[in-house]
């Protein structure tokens, strides 16, 4: 069965339904959120402190001669459940699936996590069709969608937030949901349960200050030291930051759309000072509003670029981003080397 990208997140939430699936594929460029939904429907089916037992963990070549079939069907003896969980998205994932939904096992689910998958592709065309499988896609988020995640998370828990607060929580933790979900479970905690010092009722507004206290330190996992080693030309610190961002489930795309976005601000100020403008009153012109400690870096980026330069940049950019939307609708992903040198070549032009 199929179900469309707008309601991934309320089945995810409702999950188990009244008759669940033999087999629920989650795929999509946006890997971090891959996880995420996995991990949820994991802890939702089997509780949060399951038996070691009822769990399987394996990968693509792990499947073959019917192991998956196997270790569904091994219920273990003091649990009434297992859950198979499958990474990756292949011909052998897809054979086994199907081998496997000809004749499911009782009281086990198979969850596959894969990247992205074409239509065509074997295994997405075979959880979409069957009647005992779902298929959830999962693509990046954009702004609009992430900030609302985070009311939501915020509001279970009691929390309201700020609008600053938000924008910038939105702008450091980018598109990833995985990485978004995590940082305000540490916001959560930062501010600590419902009835503490702070609550009003049941609720407690969370400020910016909050947002820089809880979060600020996770600077090797937010954008901001991308961006910057871009826009002041730090090449080897961009290529290791870049590298570290990835690794930590962070795509391209959410690196390409971040400089970007600063990039355009940058012009936006640049513009303000051509017209005279004091850099001061361009520097107003970011949003979210600049943190004290990146003013000086952003004062250095402005008199490193000039509007014909940024104009260039951002040509580059918007056609990467251009390119990588088109691979993904075409189920690919714009190979993170290819982006990569983008945005070297950005921070090479930076020093020129």
């Amino acid at each position: 069965m199929k179900l469309s990208a707008n309601k991934v997140d309320a089945y995810v939430n409702g999950f188990p339904p009244e008759k669940t699936p033999a087999l629920i594929l989650v795929y999509g460029p946006d890997q971090g959120g891959v996880r995420d939904i996995g991990q949820r429907i994991i802890t939702s089916f089997l509780g949060a402190d399951p038996d070691p037992l009822q769990l399987a963990d394996l990968n693509d070549t792990d499947v073959a001669g019917g192991r998956l079939a196997d270790e569904a069907a091994a219920i273990p003896m003091f649990g009434n459940t297992k859950l198979v969980l499958v990474r990756g998205g292949g011909g052998q994932v897809a054979r086994a699936a199907g081998e496997y939904l000809d004749m499911p096992a009782v009281q086990a689910l198979v969850v596959i996590e894969a990247g992205s998958l074409r239509p065509s592709a074997a295994l997405r065309k075979l959880a979409e069709s069957h009647a005992e499988a779902m298929a959830l896609p999962c693509f990046e988020a954009d702004a609009r969608e992430l900030s609302q995640l985070v009311r939501d998370q915020l509001d279970a828990e009691g929390f309201r937030i700020e609008a600053a607060a938000l924008e910038a929580t939105v702008a450091r933790l980018a598109t990833d949901r995985g990485i978004m979900r995590r940082e305000i479970e540490r916001l959560v905690l930062f501010k600590g349960p419902r009835g503490s010092k702070g609550f009003s009722g049941d609720t407690a507004l969370i400020t910016l200050d909050d947002i820089d206290a809880a979060l600020g330190d996770q600077s090797s996992l937010t954008l901001d030291s991308l961006i910057d080693a871009v826009a002041l030309g730090r090449v080897a610190a961009a290529d290791q930051t870049l590298a570290r961002l990835t690794a930590g489930g962070q795509t391209i795309q959410t690196a390409l759309g971040a400089v970007r976005r600063h990039f355009q601000l940058l012009h936006l100020a640049t513009g303000l000072i051509d017209s005279g403008a004091p850099q001061t009153q361009a520097l107003t012109a970011f949003r979210p509003p600049l943190h004290f400690r990146r003013k000086p870096l952003v004062e250095n980026q402005l008199r490193l670029w000039s509007r014909r330069k940024l104009e260039r940049a951002l040509s580059l950019l918007h056609g990467a981003e251009i390119d990588a939307r088109a691979m993904r609708a075409a189920g690919t992903r714009l190979p993170e080397a290819v982006a990569g040198q983008i945005l070297l070549r950005i921070a090479r032009a930076a020093q020129r």
